[in-house]
C-alpha cells in the first residue's frame, strides 16, 4: 500500500511538474545502455562474507563491474542483503544527477553568458546579458565579465537590460547546503544583485578576493587582460515581454563561456551543493525528464528510483513529505553508466566523483587511501539516513558498492559511521586496492 501511495504522489507530480528546457521529447537510446549490468530481481550467491550481515539498519550491495561486453551476462562477486528495497537516497541522488547531466549535455557542455552592447555616443552604453541559465554566477564570474567588458571599452552602462532566467548569486559556492528556493535567485532579487555587484563603489573585501582569484587565472592562462578598477550601471531592467528583444537584434555581441559541465559535477560531488543541484536538475526538465532517462537509459522502474529533486532534498505536497528514494542496486547500476559514460568522454572518474583520501570534502574517515577510492555520501536527519556509494579499484577490477543506513537515531551517527567504514575497509581489504584514480582541484572560477 506505502509503495502504490509512492507512486501515485510521484505521478501526480511529475504530470504537474513541466520542463522548462527540455528537449524535443524524442529520447534516444544511449549505447551505453546495451552494455550496462543486469542485476533484475534475482538472488544472487555471498561472494565473500560481509559486516553486520543482516543489520535491519543497512542496505548493501557491490559487485565487480564487468571488463567486456561478453561477460554482461555473468554478474561476479556479487554481495548484499536488504538490496531490493527502497530507502531515502539522500545526496547520493547526485549520483543519479550526475549520470542525467552527462547523458543531456556530454562532460564539454558550457554555458554561453551572451552580452549585446551599443554605444550612446558619450561614453556610456545600453547592454543586454542573457547569462543562459548558467546556475554559477558568482562574483568571480561577474568581475571576469566586466573584464571582457572592459577590454572592448565598455565602463559605464547606462542601461543593462537582463533576460528573465539570469541569475546572479553572489556566493552560490560558499554555502552549499543552501537550497534553491531559499537563496536570492529570484529575478527582481538578481536586478539588485547585478545593481550591487556592476558598481564599483559598493566594492568590499569580498570583491577584493574575488579579484585576486580572476587575476591569478587571467595569469596562469596568460590573457593579457587587466581587470577593472571602476565600473558602472546606472539603471538595470527585467525583460519581461519577447517583443522587447527586438530592439537588441543589431547590436554588437559579446560571447563568454563558462567552464565544462564536468566541473560542476565534481562540485557538486565534491561539496554535495544543493543550489546547483536543483538547478541542473531543472535546467534539465526535473523530475518528468529524468524518469525518461531512468526508464530508457538506466532500465529502472518506479521500484528501484524515485527522484523528486536533484540534490535529494526532500519535497513538500499536500503536507506530505516526498523524499528521492533509491535501491541499493539502483545505485550499482547507475555507477557502471557512469563508469562507461567516463571511458567513452576518456575522463577519470576522480575528475566526477569525490576521491577519497585526496579531496577535502564530505567525506571523512581515519582510513587510508591510495587513489583507489571514488564516492559520494548522503545524510538526513528529519529521517536518519547515513549513506555511501561509488566505485573501488581492486586487483580484482573495478567494484561499484552502495550502503544505505536508517532506521536508526541521530545520536548513534558515529556507530554508523562505523558500519559504513567497515563495509568499505572490508571490500577493500578482501579484493587489495589499485590506485587508479586522480582528481581535479577545486576551483570558483566556473568560466574560461
Amino acid at each position: 500500500m506505502l509503495k502504490a501511495l509512492i507512486l501515485i504522489c510521484l505521478t501526480q507530480f511529475m504530470m504537474s511538474c513541466q520542463p522548462e528546457h527540455g528537449d524535443s521529447g524524442v529520447h534516444l537510446e544511449d549505447p551505453v545502455t546495451q552494455k550496462l549490468i543486469n542485476l533484475g530481481q534475482k538472488n544472487y550467491n555471498q561472494s565473500r562474507s560481509l559486516p553486520y550481515l543482516n543489520d535491519d539498519t543497512v542496505s548493501y550491495c557491490e559487485v565487480a563491474l564487468p571488463k567486456n561486453e561478453n561477460s554482461l551476462s555473468q554478474i561476479k562477486n556479487y554481495s548484499g542483503f536488504n538490496d531490493k528495497i527502497l530507502y531515502p537516497s539522500a545526496s547520493l541522488s547526485k549520483i543519479f544527477l550526475t549520470a542525467f547531466v552527462i547523458y543531456k549535455l556530454g562532460v564539454d557542455f558550457q554555458f554561453t553568458q551572451t552580452w549585446k552592447i551599443k554605444s550612446n555616443g558619450d561614453s556610456t552604453y545600453d547592454a543586454y546579458l542573457d547569462t543562459g541559465f548558467d546556475p554559477i554566477f558568482n562574483i568571480e564570474k561577474a568581475l571576469y565579465s566586466m573584464t571582457i567588458l572592459s577590454h572592448s571599452g565598455v565602463n559605464k552602462i547606462r542601461n543593462l537590460y537582463i533576460t528573465n532566467q539570469s541569475r546572479i548569486y553572489l556566493s552560490v559556492l560558499t554555502n552549499p547546503h543552501l537550497e534553491l528556493d531559499a537563496v536570492p535567485v529570484t529575478a527582481q532579487q538578481s536586478v539588485n544583485n547585478f545593481k550591487l555587484i556592476f558598481n564599483s563603489v559598493n566594492w568590499g573585501s569580498q570583491t577584493e578576493n574575488a579579484r585576486y582569484n580572476v587575476n591569478q587565472f587571467l595569469i596562469q592562462q596568460n590573457k593579457k587582460l587587466m581587470i577593472p578598477k571602476s565600473f558602472s550601471v546606472d539603471n538595470v531592467e527585467l525583460i519581461t515581454d519577447q517583443n522587447q528583444l527586438n530592439q537588441f537584434q543589431n547590436m554588437q555581441e559579446i560571447m563568454i563561456y563558462s567552464a565544462p559541465i564536468y566541473k560542476y559535477l565534481k562540485e557538486i560531488n565534491l561539496t554535495s551543493n544543493n543550489y546547483l543541484s536543483d538547478a541542473l536538475f531543472n535546467y534539465l526538465g526535473g523530475s518528468s525528464e529524468f524518469f525518461q532517462f531512468q526508464k530508457n537509459q538506466l532500465n529502472l522502474s518506479l521500484n528501484d528510483l524515485i527522484m523528486y529533486t536533484g540534490s535529494g532534498l526532500p519535497l513538500q505536497s499536500k503536507n506530505k513529505r516526498l523524499d528521492n528514494l533509491t535501491t541499493c542496486r539502483a545505485l550499482l547500476k547507475t555507477l557502471h553508466y557512469l563508469k562507461l559514460k567516463s571511458d567513452q568522454y576518456s575522463i577519470n572518474m576522480g575528475a566526477l566523483l569525490l576521491t577519497a583520501g585526496e579531496d577535502q570534502g564530505t567525506y571523512e574517515s581515519d582510513m587510508v587511501f591510495n587513489r583507489s577510492v571514488v564516492l559520494k555520501t548522503g545524510r538526513l536527519y528529519e529521517v536518519p539516513t547515513l549513506n555511501l556509494s561509488g566505485l573501488v579499484s581492486t586487483q580484482k577490477g573495478i567494484f561499484a558498492f552502495a550502503f544505505l543506513g536508517h532506521h536508526f537515531d541521530n545520536s548513534d551517527e558515529k556507530l554508523m559511521q562505523k558500519k559504513r567504514d567497515d563495509f568499505l575497509s572490508s571490500l577493500m581489504a578482501t579484493y587489495k586496492e589499485l590506485p587508479a584514480f586522480k582528481t581535479i582541484p577545486p576551483t570558483t572560477l566556473f568560466f574560461e
